[in-house]
């Protein structure tokens, strides 16, 4: 019964979730300050605006996993059951793509909120701010090619894993980038 419990309120749980991105990108998009220009807004409602983003696309992938999952031990449907035609490889799909980005809606809040506070203490603008904004946004682009690096013992195809292989790669990137513009930041600045 556990298990039961554990879907349906995953199913609520990601939905509440997706509401309430869509409520932070109606804010960040609707209700910026007279003037404020997307390219002039905090790096803070950078990193939640794509956090937002992430959350809508991908947690609606947990809620159909959960939803295929209830069905499946309650009433013997069988979307995951290989011997009865169903696919452990969607499971894992549907999962994954839900789970690699949760590691993006938790991570990229926190480098807002360094790119934020480090200029303060380092008293000096943050270098790079269109780096950092740029950084942040592609790291939720690409965070969505990447789900399929989970997966590589599944035997998929080469050329499918090597796609992920390259995005689970490039993704690196961004948070470099991110880093050097906060030593950038503290070199240059008076801590």
């Amino acid at each position: 019964a556990g298990m039961d419990v554990y879907a349906i309120a995953l199913i609520f749980l990601t939905i509440s979730t997706t509401a309430g991105a869509i409520n932070f990108l109606a804010t960040i998009f609707l209700l910026r300050p007279p003037g404020m220009r997307l390219s002039r807004m905090p790096l803070l409602m950078y990193s939640t605006g794509t956090t937002a983003v992430l959350s809508v696309v991908a947690l609606p992938a947990l809620t159909a996993a959960c939803a295929f999952l209830w069905p499946d031990r309650q009433w013997g449907t069988h979307f995951f059951d290989v011997e009865h035609g169903g696919s452990a490889l969607l499971w894992q799909h549907l999962f994954w793509f839900f789970g690699h980005p949760w590691v993006y809606i938790i991570f990229l809040p926190a480098t807002g909120i360094v790119s934020v506070i480090l200029p303060v203490y380092a008293r000096r603008p943050l270098v790079g701010y269109t780096w950092v904004a740029t950084a942040t946004v592609m790291t939720g682009v690409v965070g969505f090619f990447v789900w399929v690096h989970h997966m590589f013992a599944t035997g998929m195809e080469a050329g499918a894993m090597l796609f992920f292989s390259a995005a689970s790669m490039l993704i690196t990137l961004f948070s470099t980038i991110q880093v050097f513009a906060w030593l950038a930041t503290l070199w240059g600045g008076r801590p």
